[in-house]
This record gives structure tokens, sequence and C-alpha cells, in this order.
């Protein structure tokens, strides 16, 4: 009898949560390779922890249900996500899933580094078998993993995130359909990257795009899993995108890590900016910071060894000039010419020609100095073990031509030379000093931006000696990212805390202008500045929300009845008012229960990011609401959900009589209060009436507030 599988198009509007046993083998196994390897228990606890809440929102194994999940981790840049998704892999195998697929990135050195990984941390596991997509192509296919599932053991596939690896995952094994029906966990290792389709705007699918999408399909019970440290295209692609997430967990980093908030504070002492009129070091000549640079980093070299530098403890530099590979070559002839020629000077300290090298080195022992760092060894010490890195330190052009291949481990000192490659997931053991220039010529996106910040890490133990050296855009960017970073994570926060679905959580961030949130090709967004007047355009027709909104306006008006006080113009109808409520009441009484027209630039999100702002930013307004004349509607020809301006003027228009009434925008401001008006606006064709909104903010609030950026 000839049978067929079918894959589900299903999305879980719930996500129910189950409980995880973090006490099995291969979690254990996990947890003592983090211990072993410096991590205190507490902090590998924390990570095990964060694992099993996110397994928490998986397919349970154990139930009878088809789900097609996809769900969001989001980390820091450097942070340890590799170890965070490892343990995942490990509880999935402990809490009933047999295989697990991870996409190690879009190059092949990502892709060894995370399969080198996985295998270390299981190393002790002997029934764990991790195949490789470029070293085990044979093994890659339906008949091979049905046998290795059969035999009791568990499977890790780790392929690179191309079309080409998807396809061939998804049509040599998953065809089959056991393995279909069996539940995966699909691991995204940076899920910004490559996956989402960046052909959205012409209407189109990528072609990583669509197979991922094809692969999903195929598999009844799953869960897409991406993870990331810049999670701005995947928050703000279309909600009913296959790879909008249906939840998301934040994972902390653990003690040590050092990031924004340590390089990127105000008048940081890590930064030091490049000068605006400095010969850049991709002209002719070498710029005075560059070897500042250098004589920083093999000062740092010398303290550190000082200190008393363990066997295999390396320290490094990254030189960032541009993305274009032969800027790589021109700066590493460059370097290597200075090195070269400082090893010449340092093989004879006592020689007068030595002078100008001990004088750089001095100069830049006296700037570590100046910053007080603790257990500073004396200088002559430190000049000692700088002069021996200079004569053992060797150089590296990191690109798609020319990698390490390994060359790095042989040494402790390392200049790392390189552009994209250098963008995101590679490590660079000990990265101390970093000398970046490359930069948009326009404005730059967050996530680009933020991926090349190599620096940052578990560096608390030589966090004193560590230095970025930035032209001034760049340290620019780095600070106001550090403040969208911060919101974002919050409105993330705000929202699991709150029990808002994932899906509905208002995707507002705050941006500065000089930024971009992501790549135009695939999420397209606009800017939103809070106005005086913030104003609803869009009617609302649906017969049901009307109602709703009708009732729950209604009811806040009765709750709040012993406040209510009239005002009236000349003939015409009544202003009713509330006066002097705090922003919060009427957010959780009216304003949070309300539905705004999908396409209005006034909605629930909005309210819901002033509310945050005013928080953060300590400002507490009071906020009156008003009826506009109550009683009447103001009729209207709406077209295309478009109100035109409903706003009434001065009454009379003629400025040479006596004022009767200023205007909706002027009548009841004043300089410290938010106004919350309520029209009932009559579409004049269909003569519905739909509640609509004029909101306030006085200028004393505005000035505080900060640029936002929408998902458009």
């Amino acid at each position: 009898m000839d049978t067929t599988c079918i894959g589900m198009d299903y999305q879980s509007e719930e996500n129910d949560t189950w409980m995880i046993d973090t006490s099995g083998r291969y979690g254990t196994i996990i947890k003592n390779y983090l211990i072993a390897d410096g991590i205190p228990e507490a902090g590998a606890d924390k990570i095990i922890q964060n694992a099993a809440k996110v397994l928490g929102y998986c397919p349970n194994p154990e139930k009878d249900d088809n789900k097609q999940l996809t769900g969001i981790v989001i980390g820091k840049v450097q942070s340890g996500k590799t170890s965070n998704f490892i343990s995942l892999t490990a509880l999935a195998f402990d809490n009933g899933y047999s295989h697990v697929v991870v996409f190690g990135g879009t190059k092949n050195e990502l892709l060894k580094q995370n399969s080198d990984r996985i295998k270390e941390y299981f190393k002790v596991a002997n029934d764990v078998v991790v195949l490789n997509s470029t070293d085990h192509k044979s093994q890659l296919n339906s008949k091979q993993i049905s046998q290795i599932i059969k035999m009791g053991k568990k499977i890790i596939i780790v392929a690179l995130k191309t079309p080409g690896q998807i396809n061939t995952i998804s049509n040599s094994i998953f065809s089959d359909c056991d393995l279909r029906e069996k539940p995966v966990l699909i691991i995204d290792d940076e899920g910004d990257e490559a996956s989402l389709n960046t052909l959205v705007k012409k209407g189109k699918k990528s072609s990583t795009y669509k197979a991922i999408e094809s692969l999903k399909s195929k598999l009844l019970k799953h869960c897409f899993l991406s993870v990331t440290a810049t999670p701005q295209a995947n928050l703000l692609i279309d909600s009913m995108d296959v790879l909008s997430p249906d939840f998301g967990v934040l994972v902390d980093p653990g003690k040590g890590y050092c990031g924004l908030n340590a390089f990127h504070v105000a008048n940081s002492p890590y930064m030091i900016e490049i000068p605006d009129d400095e010969t850049s070091l991709l002209d002719e000549g070498i710029p005075a910071s560059f070897n500042d640079a250098l004589a920083t980093f093999f000062v740092a070299c010398g303290i550190f060894a000082s200190r008393g530098r363990k066997p295999g403890n390396k320290l490094s530099m990254l030189i960032h000039p541009s993305q274009l590979k032969v800027d790589h070559s021109i700066v590493k002839k460059k370097t290597e010419k200075i090195v070269e020629k400082w090893r010449q000077l340092a093989s004879n300290p006592g020689d007068i020609a030595y002078a100008s090298l001990g004088k750089r080195l001095k100069n830049a022992y006296e700037e570590y100095e100046k910053k007080g760092i603790s257990d500073l060894p004396d200088f002559v010490t430190v000049e000692k073990k700088a002069l021996e890195s200079i004569e053992f330190c060797t150089l590296h052009i990191v690109n798609g031509d020319s990698v390490p291949n390994g060359a790095d481990d042989i040494f402790d000192y390392n200049i790392y030379i390189g552009g994209a490659m250098l963008g995101r997931g590679l490590t660079l053991k000990g990265l101390t000093i970093t000398y970046i220039i490359r930069t948009a010529k326009g404005t730059s996106t967050v996530d680009t931006v933020q991926q090349r910040a190599r620096w940052f890490g578990y560096k608390s133990k030589y966090l004193d000696l560590c230095r970025i050296f930035a032209v001034k855009k760049i340290a620019k960017e780095f600070r106001e990212i550090r403040e969208h970073e911060e919101d974002l994570w919050e409105t993330v926060r705000d929202a699991n805390l709150s029990g808002t679905r994932f899906k509905d959580i208002a995707r507002i961030f705050v941006l500065s202008d000089d930024l971009r949130m992501t790549r135009t090709s695939v999420a397209a967004t606009e800017r939103r500045i809070f106005k005086l007047w913030n104003i609803q355009n869009q009617f609302l027709s649906n017969d049901e929300y009307l109602s709703s909104n009708k009732a729950i306006i209604e009811k806040f008006r009765t709750r709040n009845q012993k406040l209510i006080s009239e005002q009236r113009f000349g003939d015409g109808k009544p202003y009713t008012i509330i006066s002097g409520l705090s922003y919060d009441s009427v957010y959780e009484q009216l304003i949070s229960k309300l539905i705004f027209p999908s396409e209005s630039k006034i909605d629930s999100g909005m309210f819901q990011k002033l509310k945050v702002l005013l928080v953060e930013k300590s400002i507490i307004p009071n906020i009156d609401v008003i009826w506009m004349r109550e009683g009447a509607t103001s009729k209207h020809l709406v077209s295309d959900v478009e109100i035109p301006n409903y706003m009434v003027g001065r009454r009379p228009d003629d400025n040479s009589k006596p004022e009767i009434y200023a205007g909706d925008r002027y009548q009841f401001v004043t300089e410290d209060t938010m106004q919350l008006q309520i029209h009932m606006i009559e579409d004049s064709n269909t003569h519905i009436v739909s509640p609509t909104i004029a909101f306030y903010i006085p200028k004393c609030c505005i000035e505080k507030l900060t640029n936002l950026v929408i998902r458009s």
C-alpha cells in the first residue's frame, strides 16, 4: 500500500509551555563541560535554565499534536550564544527529541567553528553523532539517519545556511515519512542573516528563504529557532511571515560579560577617537593613531604577560579597514613593514635607534597609567615583555580568500586584518585592541554595525587593557545603539512579563536619526516622532470593534463620573471633561483596551511605547479626557478609510471679531497636561459613527522623548 505524509501549515495562536527535565544525562554532560571550562556552577546552572525556558516553548515530543513553530532567542553580541544553543540541544535530547538540525552560518569557517565546538561539548557522550554537511555528505540521507536513530543514538546535523544544503537536508533526509513525523528542533545560528526574505519588496522569495519555507512545510512537528544578538530584522518582518517569531526569549549574558554598557558609555575609557583630519590608513602614509594602536597592543601584551600569563592564553588585535580584499592586502603590507622595523629595533634596545620605539611604548604605557588601572607592573618589566610580543607576534588576513586555518593557534600574539568575515559569528581569542575605520558612507544599519563589535565578550579579567580606536562616526553610532538595544530588550521583556502575545508586541523602537534598524530589502520601517498633536486619521467601520470601543469608553466615563465637568461655548454642544487623571490610569482603563484601525499610525503600540518612555524619562504627566461636542457627530466623507481634517478651528474664523472658541488644537491646552480628545466621526456616505482619537503631548514632555522607528 502506497502511503504519503503531508506537511501541515499550522501556526499556534497560544504557546503552551511544558515542564523540562534539567537533570538528564545530556544536560549534565554539558553542565559539567561548562564548569570544567571555567564557568562557575551558578553560571552553568543559569545557562541550563535559560535553555530550559526556550525548550519549554517548543513542541512537546510526548504530546500527540502537530505544531510548526518559529521562535527567536535574543542574546548579546559575543555573549556565548553557542553555549546556550548547545545546552538547548542537550535538554532536547533529555526530553524526547532524537535529532537536531543546526544551520551554522553562511561561511565554511563558521560552519567548522560551530561543528567543532558542538563535538567538543559532547565529546564524552559516545552516543551523540555530529554530522557536518561538508565532511559527512554521504551520511546525510534518510536511510542513514533512520538507522542511527534506531541504534538509540542522538544526531546533530550541522549545515551551511545555503539553499543547496538546506534543500539537501529537506529532500534527502526529510523525504522519509517517519522522519517527517518525528519532532525536530532546527537551530538557525545568526538567524537574522541570510534566512529572511530579501526580495519581499519585489513580491518574490529569495532562494534561502524559499528553501527554509519548504523545509518547514514538510516537518509536521518542529520549532525553527533563530538565535541572534541583532533581532531587528526578525522583529520587523510582517507578522504573517513564516519566519515571524511565535515566541521570543531574552538570554541575559553571564557574569563578566563586557558589551555596550562596558565599552560605549559617555566618556568611555576604552574608546579612542581617530581624529577626523588624520590621514586614513587606506591612503599614503601611516596615521599617527595606527602607530599608537600598535604600540598600545604590544604594551597590553607586556602588561598581560607581566601579570603572569598562563600557557595558552592569547592576546590579539583586530584591524578592520574596509570590506575590500585589496585594502586588506595593503594594510597587511603596511603593518608587516612597521612590525618588522620594530622587531629590528627591539633586537637591540641599547642602540640609539631604539629610542623612537621606546618612546612609543612609554607613551602607550603612560596612557594606561593615566587611567589608573590596577596591578600595573613597572615600565621596565612591561617593556621587556612587550618587546618579546613584537618578536613573536604574527599577522593573519581573514577574508574569503584567506583564513588562519589554525595558524593562529600556534602563536600567543595575533594581529587579524579583515572585513566582512569579521562581521559576525567569528570569535577572536583574547581580542584586546581594535582599530576600526570601516563605516557606511550614508546611513548605517544597527544590526550590521553591532555585529562588527568583535571586541565584546567575557573580558572582565583584562577589560582594563582593552581599547577601541575608531573614527568619530563609529564611536557615535555605538553610543546610540546602546540606547536602542536597551529599549529593544525592555520592549520584549515588558511584553513577555505582561503576557502579550509575541506577534502582538508593538514594533516601535527608540532609534537615532543617524541609524536605520535593518536592511530595507528585508523589512520596511518608517520614522515615528511624537508631535504636539497625534491625530487618528483612519476610520474604523467594523461593527464588532465599534461596539467594543463604545462600551469601553462608556465604562471609563461611568467609572470616573464624579470627576466630570462641562464647558459650553456659545450655542454649541457641550464639551464633557475629566481632568487631572494620571497617564497610567487612562492607559490602563481606556487606551490599552481600544481597538484602532490596522492602518492607523495612532494605535495601542504607540501608547504602550509612550507609557514605557514616560517611566524611563521620569515624566509623570496628568491627562485630561474630553468628549468633543458631546451629542453631535462630525460628518465627513471618508475616502479609503482616510478621514479629512476634523479638528475644528477658531470660532468665528474672522480674527477681527471677538473669539468665542480658540479651536480644538488650542482651547483646552495647558503647558504641562496631556489631552485625549474623543471625536464622534460620522461617515457621510454610510452614516457609521466611529469614536476617533486626537492626542496632545505638551512640549515639555516632547523635548524629553526620543525619535522612534516603527514597522511599516
